[in-house]
């Protein structure tokens, strides 16, 4: 069966939310899309949970799991003919029009490699989620005097397309899948910078934002950045690195 958008979910232990995004997700006013759950040995509630709902599971052993053959696994996995959805399992959508209001941009726009979200915390998350992902949007919105802002984005930098929530077409994709030497993240990074060398541009879009929050303290929102400066280069997947996040494995 084909499907215009698929949307790919990597999962290990994710049962606190996984039941919520996938609501979500099938609330969503757009509908001709399927899900795919690329799980890399979740021993909580997680699959139980997922098969509770109509998507397609795809098991990986735990010594596969690196971030972007799990996102090709899944996407060799899937019907979808235009789009692909890289979501992760702890990022909650913020409207029933989410994915409808993503896809948008594609008609208002050429040359688009793809489109992003911004991020806001997961409810009940700590002081410094809250600050780094609600407070400086609160100003974001006061500052622009509008409710949702749109930014066309041509350069490179650190969370252009972060994969947490993001939206390309198939077409690119299967030009350049998902660089594998990128094993502990970055791949996202990677796929940016390929494009846009190329002439390709992407749009953030803040009606395609998800909440999405590790509920790190200050440290480790500090260990969190220098993560992510780690890995603009291709590195292996090391999961002693990921200790500072409460959720595994997954961005």
């Amino acid at each position: 069966m084909t499907f215009e958008t698929a949307i790919i979910i990597r999962t290990r232990n994710e049962e606190k939310w996984i039941g919520a995004v996938l609501e979500k997700l099938l609330r969503q006013t757009y509908r001709d899309f399927e899900i795919v759950i690329v799980d890399s040995g979740s021993i909580d509630k997680t699959l139980e949970i997922a098969r509770k709902y109509p998507v397609k599971v795809v098991q990986i052993k735990p010594e596969e799991f690196t971030y972007p053959y799990a996102l090709n696994v899944g996407i060799r996995n899937t019907g979808a003919t235009r789009y692909l959805v890289m979501l992760s399992a702890h990022s909650l959508p913020i409207s029933d029009t989410w994915l409808a209001d993503g896809l948008e941009n594609f008609k208002k726009y050429d040359k688009l490699m793809g489109v992003y979200g911004f991020v806001r915390a997961l409810p009940g998350t700590g002081f410094w989620d809250w600050f780094f992902l609600e407070a400086r949007g609160g100003m974001r919105r006061l500052i622009s005097g509008k409710k949702f802002v749109t930014e066309v984005v041509e350069r490179s930098g650190m969370g252009i397309m972060g994969f947490t929530n993001a939206v390309i077409p198939k077409e690119l994709w299967e030009q350049y899948p998902f660089n594998e030497k990128f094993a502990a993240g970055g791949e996202d990074g990677d796929w940016v910078n390929h494009w846009l060398k190329k002439g390709y541009r992407a749009v953030k879009d803040e009606q395609f934002t998800v909440r999405h929050s590790h509920e790190l303290g200050l440290l480790g929102w500090y260990k969190q950045f220098k993560y992510w400066e780690l890995i603009a280069k291709p590195l292996p997947f090391e999961k002693k690195k990921l200790k500072f996040r409460k959720t595994e494995w997954v961005k």
